[in-house]
């Protein structure tokens, strides 16, 4: 059962997207949540108020890793911190109008990709559009009657549009995941977990064999990498800042151990967090549901 807490939780908005389901599973309806337009305006909110957290996309299994907040991540390094790691098992849904024929079909680019095999199988004439979240794709299909979303099946009622199929999910299971990001401090919602994790930033030294000598200490120590992304620096060809993610808490001495001797080869070296991961959520038919009356506050 989700619980309510006292800070604001910031989301990907508008209402309806997978940002706003997973927050509303993790904090309860109780809980005041607050849509923004773009991952940008959401690192903003949380540098302007401290005491604000926010649920933001990290990496999809199909499409990889969500660049937006990587490019957030880094840009405010220091300034915000991961406080927690959740995950969405992702479920979605054709919405349109039943007996209608489908010239277009919205969606976000990612279950775009993730399903264009099924939607070039299944309507080869439509039209795909590419728009900035699945929610915002449910609103233009409720605009036309021969315009169908690929959305949770739960934003159907918010926009007064039909379930018309569930799409085929190719390679099994579609995940994404999700940080919960604030300022550092003590928060009461962080609950005990069996796993942690640990993430941080770096730019390597210039020097033959650097990344070898980065990872060479989680390898002898026995820490699990679970995640590393790189990206180039802006105005900097060549260089390219790291986003790494281990297994274990900064609290385990092995984990710390590595984390010690891997910054040694770096230029620089950020400490984002150590935080539960928290179980995976699941939004198949009937799980999904928005409540009635929510409402978006910007």
């Amino acid at each position: 059962m989700a619980e309510g807490i006292g800070p604001s939780i910031v989301y990907l908005g508008p209402v309806g997207t997978f940002s706003h389901l997973v927050a509303l599973r993790r904090f309860g309806e109780n809980t005041r949540l607050i849509a923004k337009p773009n991952i940008s305006a959401i690192f903003d909110f949380l540098v302007n108020h401290p005491e604000a957290c926010a649920v933001v996309p990290i990496e999809n299994s199909s499409g990889g890793a969500i660049y937006d907040t990587v490019d957030m991540l880094l840009a405010k390094v220091g300034a915000v911190h991961i406080l927690e790691d959740l995950s969405l098992d992702v479920q979605l849904a054709l919405l349109g109008h039943n007996g209608e024929r489908i010239r277009r079909i919205y969606s976000h680019f990612v279950p775009i990709r993730h399903h264009k095999e099924w939607l070039a199988t299944n309507f080869p004439s439509a039209r795909v559009v590419s728009v900035e979240s699945t929610a915002f794709a449910a609103a233009k299909a409720s605009t036309s009657r021969n315009a169908a979303a690929l959305a949770a099946p739960g934003v159907a009622s918010l926009y007064h549009l039909d379930i018309l199929q569930f799409p085929i999910q190719p390679g099994g299971v579609n995940v994404t995941r999700f940080f919960v990001i604030g300022r550092p401090g003590k928060w009461g919602f962080l609950a005990a977990s069996r796993r942690w994790k640990t993430s941080s930033t770096f730019q390597l030294k210039n020097v033959c064999g650097s990344l070898y000598f980065f990872l060479e200490p989680f390898s002898r120590r026995a820490v699990n990498l679970c995640m590393i992304i790189s990206h180039p620096l802006v105005g900097k060809p060549e260089s390219y800042v790291f986003l790494i993610e281990v297994d274990g808490s900064v609290a385990d001495l092995s984990v710390k151990a590595a984390l010690e001797e891997a910054s040694q080869w770096c230029e620089k070296f950020v400490f984002l967090g150590s935080y539960p991961s928290r179980r995976r959520y699941n939004s198949s038919p009937g799980n999904c549901s928005l409540p009635r009356g929510l409402v978006s506050t910007r």
